[in-house]
């Protein structure tokens, strides 16, 4: 009886062990971690913009003096009248390239924000020319024509802009938005009646604002690659208020307002 028991209880244990054999190994599920936006970060782009420049400008004359049939009666002195007025616009184009640098902060799964600072070298640049001539011969004698070359260039801007995202792992779609500053260097040519009466050059600083869009995406656990369009507008400065003699005075100033669009590489601390 004993040795039964025995070969029973082995015959259970050889059991037991070969249906444990026969069970299917469950793997461990692991996560991908969401890609972490948070913290500092700083890069390179580099782009393209362009826009028009508008050129108001105004030329005052002397008024004509016209003779009075009786000499006992004094003339009126001579007054100014304007001689001719508009805006001579340009469209300017040219290359940008800059550094820029941030901080992200991910308030949740899905929304980000942070703030960005950047400064770009420019060669944004617009000339035009202008002819102006004057039919009733009171200004300019028939045939002839007050000349001008004027234009302006973007030697370089900045921007600070908070940015807010909607997230989607390693992908940010944003918008932004801030203040703007630069330097433009206008240049003005002119001449009246083949005569050279204006040849300077004037540099201005700027302040104004900007706005913008664009998507950056995460290539790796620090380096990010981003597209961005911005519009800005540095506002209106004068660039010339010249008297040339005999009573002509000539005045412009330059508007400058920009599209710009860059891509850029930032790596993230």
């Amino acid at each position: 009886m004993r040795t039964r028991f025995l070969a029973l209880g082995a015959t259970c244990v050889f059991a037991t062990g070969a249906v444990a054999a026969d069970l299917p190994i469950i793997e461990p599920i692991y996560s991908t971690p969401l890609y972490d936006w948070n913290g500092f970060y700083a890069g390179i782009n580099a782009g393209y913009g362009g826009g028009v420049f508008k050129h108001p400008f105004q030329i005052i004359g002397p008024e004509p003096v016209e003779e009075e049939p009786a000499p006992a009666l004094v003339p009126p002195g001579p007054g100014e009248i304007i001689f001719a007025t508009g805006s001579a616009d340009v469209t300017a184009g040219g290359f940008i390239a800059g550094v820029q640098a941030g901080y992200n902060w991910q308030w949740s799964e899905n929304v980000l924000l942070g703030i960005e600072g950047d400064i770009q070298g420019s060669s944004i640049d617009g000339r035009v020319s202008l002819s102006i001539t004057d039919e009733t011969g009171e200004f300019l004698p028939p045939g002839e024509s007050a000349d001008f070359d004027l234009g302006t260039r973007l030697d370089w801007f900045a921007t600070l802009r908070p940015r807010i995202g909607w997230v989607n792992d390693r992908f940010v779609v944003y918008a932004t938005g801030g203040l703007a500053w630069g330097q433009t260097t206008s240049s003005i040519n002119g001449t009246i009646v083949g005569q050279t009466v204006i040849d300077e050059s004037i540099t201005n600083d700027r302040f104004g604002w900007t706005i913008g869009a664009g998507i950056e995406y995460a290539l790796t656990d620090n380096i990010t690659f981003k597209t961005e369009y911005l519009y800005t507008d540095l506002g209106s400065e004068q660039i010339v208020d010249a008297d040339f003699g005999d009573g002509f005075n000539f005045s412009a100033d330059s508007d400058v307002a920009f599209h710009v669009v860059r891509a850029g590489l930032n790596f993230q601390f």
